[in-house]
């Protein structure tokens, strides 16, 4: 039903799913690079599809709705939320021999900007395991969400910019609807500011921001710290001149490796908080369990996570023939 070749693929029609390298069609579970080739033609929800053009091209486009049935050669699917980012989905295929749920990345734990997962019974169930591994057990959401609010309110108290980092598809926007409920202003990074225009064109609002200009931070008509409020910023700048001009900073990553020893160092922030776009150990097994697959193939991550499956009879294996890689040993 599922193999491998050079990516995961369908066999029966040559569907790929997420696949890195070009392809004649391809599923695109969500628009985060690490997902994305400039494939011949590329099958996702409307909002994926809008935004993976910002990061790449594709010759042809089937758009499908969640919940919208749609027939390929010898495959029937349907797409579901897969609760991870705008647009994020769940596919579920229909083939002769069964039925399968790919799941790309998804997290189950509710969110204020993305529509909750809606996993389906399926014979296969092809699954990420970014945290497979039973260590990786999230805090209850409103315990971190307080946390960091708490740290904000001390930073701004003190006379300290906030600077809270989350990648600018997703994460960003869910902070700064977090923040901005909590009546905190916001100003957002402009690569944020870009992927946040998208989110309230797709009809899902962030909340109140204003996007980042030096004048509001500099110069005479610079803003107050309580005006500008909490600066939202991708990660990739957290070692930057952008942050190094703030000479007093409190700044914070929002990331399901925060559980990590010495994660604050390896983000280059002064606090990490684990909240996560994705499953944690204790998701990835309530998945298999609403599912109920006759057979579990487990790609991205920790492969320790097929082992755990099968220690407790559930028949689990990596999806890629060659080891994956196993980190943090």
């Amino acid at each position: 039903m599922i193999d491998w070749d050079n990516g995961l693929r369908v066999k029966q029609n040559d569907l790929y799913l997420d696949s890195r390298r070009p392809q004649r069609l391809c599923f695109v579970s969500h628009a985060h690079t690490d997902h994305l080739a400039a494939h011949d033609r590329a099958l996702g929800t409307p909002q994926t599809l809008a935004i993976a053009k910002l990061r790449t091209s594709f010759a042809s486009e089937i758009v499908l709705p969640f919940g919208q049935k749609y027939s390929l050669p010898d495959i029937e699917i349907c797409l579901y939320s897969s609760g991870h980012v705008l647009g994020s989905a769940m596919l579920h295929g229909s083939v002769a021999e069964g039925s399968f749920l790919y799941t790309g990345d998804f997290k189950l734990r509710p969110s204020l900007t993305v529509p909750p997962a809606e996993p389906v019974q399926a014979d296969w169930l092809i699954m990420e395991t970014t945290y497979g591994k039973p260590f990786f057990r999230f805090p209850p959401r409103q315990q971190v969400i307080d946390e960091l609010l708490d740290r904000v309110a001390k930073a701004l108290a003190n006379g300290f910019q906030p600077i809270v980092l989350g990648y600018a598809l997703g994460k960003a926007q869910e902070l700064i609807r977090i923040l901005t409920d909590a009546g905190f202003p916001v100003t957002e990074h402009g690569a944020v500011a870009m992927l946040s225009s998208i989110y309230e064109k797709q009809g899902v609002n962030p909340g109140p921001r204003r996007r980042y200009r030096s004048a509001d931070f500099k110069g005479p008509s610079a803003l107050t710290l309580e005006e500008r409020g909490v600066l939202i910023a991708p990660p990739n700048v957290a070692r930057s001149a952008f942050i190094e001009q703030f000479e007093k900073r409190v700044t914070m990553m929002c990331s399901g490796w925060a559980l990590l020893s010495g994660a604050n160092y390896r983000y280059g922030v002064d606090h990490v908080l684990p909240l996560s776009d994705h499953a944690d150990f204790d998701e990835l097994v309530e998945l298999v369990e609403r599912v109920r697959p006759k057979k579990v193939l487990t790609l991205h991550g920790f492969a320790e996570f097929a082992d755990y499956l099968r220690d407790r009879g559930v028949d689990a294996t990596t999806a890629k023939p060659d080891p994956q890689l196993r980190l943090f040993n």
